[in-house]
């Protein structure tokens, strides 16, 4: 069985915040026995320890959108990131720094869908603009593969940690 590709999606008026200076959003199919929540299907994405693409990831978030995070995993916080809301359908996370404020959001949907979608608040517009210019291809390569990642774990039950 081919596993399910995410696709880029407009990210939903609901869910977005009026004032983000960037908003994207991917969406996949998720499987119907998939009864993980939210924060479990978004952590299996991520595997336990961060391999070298998560370090990379890590270093970027830190270093270049200049983001304060926390430990990569912990009961509080998931890629550095603290969690704010965590629900069997949503969950998410904010990161704050000099340059810009981010959220990620983990949305499962009633009709088996689940939708990761990115917002980013600029404190430094033009700064940030910039960055972000360099730095969205590589975020838009990379989340997607994130929830396919986790959707691959799900349909393979002996394989998840």
């Amino acid at each position: 069985m081919t596993p399910p590709k995410a696709r880029r999606i407009q990210p939903s008026a609901p869910q977005l915040d009026a004032d983000a200076d960037y908003a994207d959003a991917f969406e996949i199919l998720i499987g119907e026995n998939d009864s993980r929540t939210a924060e479990q299907a978004f952590r299996d994405g991520l595997g336990a320890e961060p391999g070298a693409g998560g370090r990379l990831v890590l270093w970027i978030h830190r270093h270049v959108l200049r983001f304060r995070l926390g430990p990569f995993t912990s009961s509080d916080h998931v890629i550095g990131w603290k969690i704010v809301h965590s629900d069997p359908d949503q969950f998410v996370l904010t990161a704050n720094g000099s340059l810009m404020r981010g959220q990620l959001a983990l949305r499962r949907q009633a009709d088996r869908h689940a939708v990761l979608t990115t917002q980013l608040f600029y404190r430094h517009r033009a700064a940030a603009r910039i960055v972000w210019a360099v730095i969205g291809p590589v975020h838009r390569a990379i989340a997607p593969r994130l929830i396919e990642h986790s959707a691959r774990r799900a349909a393979a039950p002996t394989a998840r940690s």
